[in-house]
């Protein structure tokens, strides 16, 4: 059984393909406002996500998608009636996904989530699921620093900052990127203090190694960086 998030504004066909996938076993949650999808991506952590193009909300899927790669490589599979080659080079140039044109068979899209899903085990079990910065691995499942020092135990906010600094590690993030996603809000001024606490903190824990730095500058925002990685924007 896998938890897959649906993102699907029709509510005939959200609510067919939720049931669809339940007689498969799987465990669904069901979005059909895009709006809170990344939100509730971060809450559910699912394993795949099948996320329509054109939504009744202030973004399409397409830039869901691309805030949703900013914290994870999960897969997934866009669903859309528009038929355009720009919409097929956006899709396609968003790494780990796949198209899928509507209308579609339930029994079609089941095959492409099943065959996506089998892929994904392979790669997992192939790759170790963590970030190394300097002399520490950072688990973000484990919520945990690893150092011949010893465990630093993060809090879950300070994880997801970490993994997002660690999944561009070298460049730049604007803050309020950060804080959108960290936090979900938009009024980012409300988090600034917030982000210069966490910021703070994970400075402290990753003090122990002088090759490590996280940089914040005004102009161009907040990264990590290892000193002796010289493939960095400057």
């Amino acid at each position: 059984m896998k938890k897959i998030l649906v993102v699907e504004d029709d509510l005939n066909l959200g609510t067919a393909l939720v049931g669809f996938l339940e007689m498969q076993k799987h465990e669904v949650n069901y979005v059909n406002n895009g709006d809170e999808a990344v939100s509730e991506f971060q809450r559910f952590q699912p394993d795949l996500v099948t996320l329509d193009v054109v939504l009744n909300c202030s973004v399409d899927g397409f830039e869901i998608a691309k805030q949703i790669r900013k914290i994870s490589d999960v897969p997934i599979i866009f669903t859309t009636s528009r038929d355009g080659n720009e919409d097929y080079e956006t899709g396609f140039g968003i790494t780990n996904s796949d198209y899928v044109r509507k209308p579609y068979r339930l029994v079609e899209l089941l095959l492409r989530i099943n065959k996506m899903i089998e892929v994904e085990m392979l790669s997992s079990a192939a790759a170790d699921n963590h970030f190394r910065i300097g002399r520490f691995q950072f688990f973000p499942e484990e919520q945990s620093l690893k150092f011949n020092k010893g465990d630093i135990h993060l809090s879950p906010l300070d994880t997801t900052v970490l993994a997002l600094l660690c999944r561009n590690k070298g460049k730049f993030i604007p803050r309020e990127d950060v804080i959108r996603l960290a936090w979900q809000v938009e009024d980012t001024e409300s988090k600034e203090t917030a982000l210069y606490n966490s910021i703070s903190r994970l400075k402290k824990y990753l003090y122990n190694d002088e090759h490590v730095r996280i940089e914040n500058k005004i102009r161009l925002g907040i990264r990590i960086r290892d000193l002796d990685d010289k493939n960095v924007e400057e």
